[in-house]
């Protein structure tokens, strides 16, 4: 394992891409995140009880010491949840994508193909940060991905793009809520959330939720009045005869002559309850013979024998720990009384210390970087984990402080104005608490790295949020370079001409016939070997409509100009005389740069890692 390269118990304020790429590699445990859903619609919240002035007041003055503008007013809190691929995505994301990430350039391109450019770029956006996600989570460590139905199904792609669809272990779903009426279609009523691990080899710690009363009332009659509680009967047999011990008779029953064989528990939660309760010393290594068990088990009352002399063992009700834990969540309500902060897109503590029990020890580091309002930290804390916890917004400085301060801790930059904002919450005035010594780092605070990238080396940028630029161009064209002023700009740039065979379109009166030249891909984007390509404007290549023919989606550019050499269909003497492909993406790059520039976006920022 890698070594955490900062204090454990933090809370990063800045963007958490720029935060995840100063994380050392395989440095943490557990990653539960609650992202954004691509709902299309920005999320508004009225923390409870309102933001004080005083609150506030320091929300800007740590901003201040960041360097940085505050970002939230005193009243709603306000989350978009709206993609834009000319505000949100950076253009070298996806070039940066396309020579690593072979799989996850597909998934990106499967969802521009298929849903809408809200969904796309918000896709593009999950990338880079499940992608840095995968290198800082350790070989035994495990993700889990919240989210709704609008982009459950391409999550679950990337995921499996990401981590290895063989890492995929269960879609949990959450029953958020009672029956909801929505217009025209079945109520929407659940979340889920994507677990995924980083290797067959994994933390798991199997979860139990209590038995049904009714069940309990059914199965668990009987009772010796002992001090041991309920307990039900069970076969102290099994199918199938044996010649050894187990198959031959004991206390008046031969097991044999109903097909059977003798089974006690030498495994298993009453094995467990025995040891635990000192019921048989040195259980169960101290019986090796089926019958010396048997007698034990008898001498130990832990035996009830029927009227028509069979032999049962008693499982006791105290010895279970329930039902073990399933993929549907319909026991944990949403969050609300004390533990409801305003939020309306919080998730209940109870929810994410199911995860986090199951899925870390005690000492282990938890990692969220979509904290909120604080629930994966505060579920960590009281479970005895480190936690890493990062947002843009400096409202989750308060929120974190104030979840804390409810749930009996005492931050180390604390003050009385997280105490006087929650004098009238009755849980606040019954709280004792604990000291818990936390870090709040701004930009400028990114811890450093003491190690490098494993590989690939992968060097993806930091996104900014600028205003609309009014533009229309699509995601399709790296950098918002629509189709035909790609056309037209490789054009200017390398003359009329087809790539792979050197031919000018020309009519008989010598005019050129520029509609016979088209855009297409220098590598096929449905290549069956080797890598495959996307839109980028450096992906682009001008071919005139027969080379295209032979080309389609399964030639490289490469594959054409040979198989054009080999049938004699070149325009010019030799392969060498056709475009300088290295020559046309380094023109590629330095127009995207120029175009980004332009409509808002930085060009290419420096390595955050650096």
């Amino acid at each position: 394992m890698t070594k955490l390269n900062f204090e454990n118990r933090t809370l990063a304020i800045m963007d958490n891409l720029r935060f995840l790429r100063s994380l050392n590699n395989e440095c943490v445990d557990l990653i539960a995140i609650d992202p954004p859903y691509a709902a299309n619609e920005t999320f508004t919240s009225k923390p409870k009880p309102a933001i004080t002035q005083a609150e506030f007041d320091e929300e800007i003055a740590l901003a201040a010491a960041h360097g940085v503008p505050h970002n939230e007013g005193i009243g709603e809190t306000r989350v978009k949840d709206y993609w834009n691929w000319d505000e949100d995505i950076h253009p070298d994301w996806k070039a940066r994508i396309a020579e690593d990430y072979d799989k996850v350039l597909a998934v990106i391109q499967a969802v521009e193909a298929c849903a809408t450019e809200n969904e796309a770029a918000y896709i593009c956006s999950m990338a880079v940060r499940l992608i840095e996600c995968h290198r800082v989570l350790q070989p035994t460590g495990s993700i889990y991905v919240h989210c709704d139905d609008h982009a459950n199904s391409y999550l679950r792609i990337l995921l499996d793009a990401i981590f290895g669809a063989e890492n995929f272990r269960n879609e949990l779903n959450w029953n958020r809520s009672g029956g909801k009426s929505d217009a025209k279609k079945w109520g929407r009523v659940s979340d889920h959330l994507l677990y995924y691990t980083k290797s067959r080899q994994f933390t798991w710690n199997q979860q139990y939720q209590p038995l049904n009363p009714e069940y309990v009332r059914k199965t668990y009659r009987f009772d010796d009045n002992d001090g041991r509680g309920l307990y039900r009967k069970l076969p102290l047999h099994a199918a199938g005869t044996s010649n050894g011990e187990s198959g031959i008779p004991w206390g008046g029953y031969d097991p044999g002559a109903r097909g059977n064989h003798w089974r006690t528990p030498t495994r298993g939660i009453m094995s467990a309850y025995i040891r635990e309760h000192d019921l048989i010393p040195g259980w169960p290594d101290a019986y090796p013979g089926v019958h010396a068990r048997l007698e034990a088990l008898d001498n130990a009352g832990l035996i009830a024998w029927s009227r028509n002399g069979v032999p049962e063992i008693k499982t006791y009700l105290s010895a279970t720990n329930g039902i073990a834990a399933s993929d549907f969540i319909a026991d944990i309500p949403m969050a609300s009384g004390n533990e409801d902060m305003g939020y309306s897109t919080q998730k209940p503590l109870e929810l994410y210390e199911r995860i986090i029990k199951a899925s870390s020890n005690p000492g282990d580091v938890v990692l969220d970087i979509f904290a909120g309002c604080a629930t994966t930290a505060v579920a960590a804390e009281r479970l005895g984990r480190q936690w890493i916890a990062c947002d843009m917004a400096y409202r989750s400085w308060t929120m974190l402080k104030r979840r804390f301060y409810l749930n009996g801790y005492a931050l180390s930059d604390m003050t009385d104005a997280t105490r006087d904002a929650l004098k009238g919450n009755k849980a606040a005035l019954q709280v004792t608490l604990q000291t818990a010594v936390s870090r709040t780092i701004g930009p400028d605070d990114l811890p450093e790295r003491d190690d490098e990238d494993p590989s690939p080396h992968q060097t993806l940028r930091q996104s900014r949020r600028r205003g609309n630029a009014g533009t229309t161009q699509t995601a399709t064209w790296s950098g918002r370079i629509p189709k035909d002023d790609a056309k037209q700009m490789l054009i200017d740039r390398f003359g009329p001409v087809c790539w792979g065979c050197g031919y000018e379109p020309r009519r008989p009166n010598g005019s050129l016939d520029l509609r016979l030249l088209e855009l297409d891909h220098i590598r096929a984007r449905r290549a069956s070997e080797g890598k495959q390509g996307g839109d980028e404007l450096f992906n682009l290549a001008l071919l005139h409509t027969t080379c295209n023919g032979i080309k389609k989606n399964k030639l490289t550019l490469e594959q054409l100009r040979e198989h054009n050499a080999l049938n004699g269909l070149l325009y010019v003497a030799s392969k060498d005389d056709l475009i300088d492909l290295y020559e046309a993406q380094e023109f590629a790059y330095e127009q995207i740069q120029i175009h980004t520039a332009k409509y808002g976006l930085l060009p290419r920022l420096a390595d955050t890692a650096a």
